[in-house]
């Protein structure tokens, strides 16, 4: 299935993230015109989208879902992996310091595995890690490298294997959680410790527990390596 895919020049990759603010009440003081673009976009953005939490005061849904758009989130860790040719795994994060430090050293390292001609992979990344990456780049001042997509690019250029679209075989439907794809494939499921995505804003803001977080995150790389190895050799 997986035949033409080199796996030793696959630059597998996760990120996790949070809220821009820990609260709604910091984002009114500290950037007022990004509070009130929340009030008239975000708020109704995840009402629409979760409505089992349409009850949720704007500052409950600010702190349970703001992670999810760049908009009004930020990237707290990197995490990526490479497997050697030997089967040898190696994990290496980003979590150390602002968000644009975090972005820099990630963007010195797409612009290195570009130049080795390293393919990006990650579950979902097409639709959430990559377009996550470019906007936060382009907020925080830095030049997104052109490993990542653009506006022009076609889709069957974007340098990226996507496990969600390797499992759901070319339909748009369907069961497709990372969670779910390990455990059918006998995978250890990176989602079966306290800090999980759903608790990430909490983890970082409330709990200062960014080792856990970046822990988490590299269970995450290690199973995408662990995936594709799995149907790489069936």
């Amino acid at each position: 299935m997986l035949d033409n895919i080199n796996e030793n020049k696959l630059l597998f990759l996760d990120i996790e993230t949070a809220g821009t603010y820990a609260t709604l009440e910091d984002m009114e003081q500290n950037n007022e015109t990004l509070f009130q673009l929340w009030d008239n976009t975000g708020d109704s953005y995840f009402r629409r989208h979760y409505v089992e939490d349409a009850r949720l005061s704007s500052s409950e849904l600010f702190k349970k879902y703001s992670a999810l758009l760049p908009e009004f989130g930020r990237v707290v860790c990197i995490s990526v992996g490479f497997l050697l040719k030997d089967g040898e795994k190696k994990l290496q994060s980003f979590s150390k310091g602002s968000e644009k430090d975090i972005l820099i050293e990630m963007e010195k390292l797409l612009v290195r595995v570009n130049n080795l001609d390293f393919t990006l992979c990650g579950h979902n990344i097409k639709s959430f890690d990559l377009p996550y990456l470019g906007k936060r780049m382009l907020i925080n001042g830095i030049n997104p490298p052109s490993l990542l997509p653009s506006h022009d690019t076609k889709p069957w250029e974007i340098k990226a294997l996507d496990t969600k679209e390797m499992w759901n075989f070319g339909s748009f439907k369907g069961l497709s959680s990372l969670h779910l794809v390990c455990t059918l494939l006998g995978v250890d499921s990176p989602k079966l410790g306290e800090v999980k995505g759903s608790n990430i804003h909490k983890s970082f803001y409330i709990d200062n527990n960014i080792n856990e977080i970046t822990e988490y995150c590299e269970r995450d790389v290690d199973s995408l390596i662990e995936i594709v190895s799995k149907v790489k050799n069936l």
